[in-house]
């Protein structure tokens, strides 16, 4: 079962086991950064200042839930226990270049795979359909080895 709701058990996989991006910037940098914006401020009024905080809540991104450690979890041991393949299909592969793959590489896969932008999203729902059955046996306890 393909739903909205097991795409956001995916996204929440990818929070949870993806991997995270390092930005180090050095204490330096910051500090002049700090500096630049704090001197070149012209000074506002309470109104400028309500209306620049209105708009900085506008444009902010929404809050995302917390993660679901457990689900997660238990994604990360389906997705384990997948063979390479399933009915001659590369179903691990695919499930880690849809969920943990840029753009590019999921449009590299579509190319290599030769499927067509037509056929794509049943191509797509095969092996994400694999891939729920694999999270079911997970859930039963039927673990593949």
């Amino acid at each position: 079962m393909i739903d909205t709701h097991f795409y956001e058990r995916l996204a929440n996989w990818r929070r949870v086991y993806g991997d995270k991006p390092v930005r180090w910037r050095s204490p330096t940098d910051t500090f002049c950064r700090y500096a630049k914006c704090y001197f070149e401020r012209a000074p506002e009024t309470e109104e400028e200042k309500f209306w620049r905080e209105v708009t900085e809540l506008k444009t902010r991104d929404p809050l995302l839930p917390a993660p679901d450690y457990s689900d997660a979890e238990l994604l990360q041991r389906a997705w384990m226990s997948l063979p390479e393949r399933v009915d001659g299909t590369k179903v691990k592969r695919h499930i880690r270049v849809f969920v943990f793959g840029t753009r590019r590489e999921y449009e590299r896969l579509l190319r290599q795979s030769k499927v067509s932008y037509r056929q794509e999203p049943e191509w797509r729902r095969s092996f994400l359909q694999a891939f729920a059955d694999a999270i079911e046996r997970t859930q039963n306890g039927k673990i593949e080895g």
